[in-house]
Order: C-alpha cells, then structure tokens, then sequence
C-alpha cells in the first residue's frame, strides 16, 4: 500500500512533543536563547509560517550547535516544502545528536514510508517506540508498515494495542479496519470502519476499508464510490490510487487499470505492491511479458513476497521457462503463509503434476 497508507498530510509532526523535546534538551545546560529559538520555531511551524520557522531553527543552531530539535525542526520546514532529500538528512542529523529524539525516528520512518523504503521505516518507528511505547504515532506507523510488508498478524497486534490504548483515533480505527479486511474478519472490518468514519467521516483509510468490504463482497459499484471519496480527500495517496485500479481489473476494464499502474509506476517507483499489481494485470492480458519483470521487479523491492513469486512464477511459465517458473513455485511453497491456503494447494498439485501453476485469481485480495 503505499504515499502513505493513512496519507497523513505532513508526516509525524506532534508539534507539542516536539516543543516538549526542546525543554527537556534545555535542563543539559544548553544556551537558553537556542532553546527559545526552537520554541518560537515550533510555534511559526504550527501556524504554517515556513520561511520565518526555519529562520529561528536556523539560528536557534547558531546559539547551540547541539541542539537536535532545531535539526528536526528544519525537515519538517523541508518535509513541507517538499524537499525530501533536505528533509532527510535534517532528520538524520538531528538523529546523530540525539538518538533518543523519538521525534525525528518517526519523522524519518515516514519520509522512508514515503519513499516506499518499508523495511527502513519500520527499523526507525522500532527505535521510536523503544524510546516511547506510549508513543501513537510511532505505534500507527508500525502498523502501517507492516500490512504494506505482508505481515498481516504483527501489523494486528499493533494495532490492536494502538486501539486500546486511544480508542478515539479514527486513523487508527481504519488502519485496523483494513488489517482485519486482509485476515478475512469482514464483520469486524465492517464495525472497524465504521467507527472510525464516525470519527472522522472523510478518513480516507475508512472508505478504503469499505471499498475493499464492498469489493469481496461482489459491489463493485459500491466499492468505487468509496474509493473515489478517499480520493477526493487525498488525491497523492498511491494505496487509493491502487485500489482503484483493482476495481478497475474486476470489472474487466483491464485497459484502463494497466493505465492507472503505469502512472502509479512511475510516481512510485519503489511500491513493490505497484509492481505486483502491474504484473498480476499483465498476466490477466496475456502479456507475460511485462508480466515477468514487473513480478521481478517486486521481488526485489520486498524480501519476502509470495504473492509476487506466484504471479512471477506463471509469467515464466507462460514464457516457457519451465525449470525457473518451477524453482519459483517451490520458493513460493516455503515462503507462503497458511492463509494462501488455497494458493499453496494449486501450486504443490500443479508441481507434482509438473504443470505450469493457475488459479491466482485470489491474489487481488492481498493487495
């Protein structure tokens, strides 16, 4: 799922932690007037006053070089500027000055989120949530993460303790909605979403939830209002973007979710669900290949993708590549988890049979 999936418009900025952070940071015997700096930063931040926020972090750095929240403060004027790269070596910055700044592992875990580096993201909202298990945001984007890399029951247990903990977060309500979705509990998927809109009646995770609810359920037409309403309230969001292209694919508008792909492609270049999704689209065209290096091409981008191996492994076949579409079938059989149950199945009895594997019809609803 990839922009984010909860598309947060700007990325783990908690303004008061943030100013609290600076506060602590003045107890070590810091240059007071770099501390008061940071303040009127995180203020000027708050009110969208870029240009004079990154003035008083900038000099808040000439008073105290030390000072990690004035580094952290200045990629998130960047982050907003859209200056990513600026962004990330602020927030790596502020990181060598002070690992403990729980702060800047979120923001850089969803800058890296952003850059579809899940693995890294994960590593840094780790390191925050060690610094801080109370820490929402930290908890919400761990969550996040881990349904993007297919870990479907670690992403729920985190989840289920964020919702515990702050049960009136509609971002993370949806979250747990489309986790729940994913382990086929479409009953508390449904209940999930649906408080999570009560919260928030635009939360774009919400109406994902639901479209998807509705989708597996046969309405198509359903699911694609739903979707378009996340759209209209984050039109960057990639995950929203790829929904809509597998409700394009499953009404058999295979055309025009191809076009959909190929645009997510290249504004996303690393969504390794993107490259699946394209595969997966390909293959339904008769098209292998493109099939073939889009599958690959996921493979890549995500250590473990079973999903991806299937797909790639009927591209090779179709291209009469018998012995590596066979070698992908057996790696899928060790990687693939019990609820591909069903893929599991087709893939051991087309081995035995030593025929080419089908029926990955089921595959959409991993996305």
């Amino acid at each position: 799922m990839t922009g984010t999936p909860l598309a947060r418009a700007t990325l783990g900025i908690v303004v008061l932690a943030l100013l609290a952070g600076a506060c602590a940071t003045a107890s070590k015997r810091l240059q007071p007037r770099g501390v008061a700096l940071v303040t009127a930063g995180v203020e000027a931040l708050g009110r969208g006053e870029l240009d004079r926020a990154a003035g008083q972090f900038a000099l808040a750095l000439e008073y105290e070089p030390r000072l990690a929240e004035a580094d952290n403060g200045l990629g998130l004027v960047a982050l907003r500027r859209g200056d990513h790269d600026r962004a990330e070596e602020r927030f790596r910055a502020a990181l060598a000055k002070n690992e403990e700044l729980a702060e800047a592992h979120v923001n850089l875990a969803g800058l890296l989120m952003r850059r579809s580096a899940d693995e890294a993201a994960l590593g840094e909202a780790r390191a925050a949530l060690a610094i801080d298990p109370g820490y929402a945001d930290a908890r919400l984007l761990a969550g996040e993460l881990l349904l993007r890399l297919g870990r479907v029951d670690d992403a729920r247990w985190e989840l289920e303790k964020l919702c515990a903990a702050v049960p009136d977060r509609a971002d993370a309500r949806a979250a747990n909605a489309l986790v729940l979705v994913r382990l086929g509990r479409i009953a508390a998927a449904e209940e999930e979403s649906q408080a999570a809109l009560r919260l928030d009646p635009r939360q774009p995770a919400a109406h994902r939830a639901r479209a998807e609810i509705l989708r597996r359920s046969g309405d198509l037409a359903g699911a694609t209002a739903e979707i378009e309403i996340a759209i209209s309230a984050n039109p960057g969001s990639v995950d929203d973007r790829l929904m809509r292209a597998t409700l394009l694919a499953a009404g058999g508008d295979l055309a025009a979710a191809a076009t959909e792909l190929d645009m997510l492609a290249q504004a996303a270049p690393r969504s390794a669900e993107v490259r699946f999704a394209l595969a997966y689209v390909a293959l339904a065209r008769g098209e292998p290949r493109v099939a073939e290096p889009a599958a690959a091409i996921a493979l890549t981008l995500r250590k473990l993708y079973p999903e991806a191996r299937l797909v790639h492994a009927e591209a090779l076949g179709q291209l009469g590549r018998a012995a590596d579409s066979r070698r992908e079938l057996e790696r899928f059989l060790d990687e693939a988890p019990d609820r591909l149950a069903g893929e599991r199945a087709r893939a051991r009895a087309q081995l035995d049979a030593s025929k080419q594997a089908r029926g990955i019809d089921t595959l959409w609803n991993n996305l």
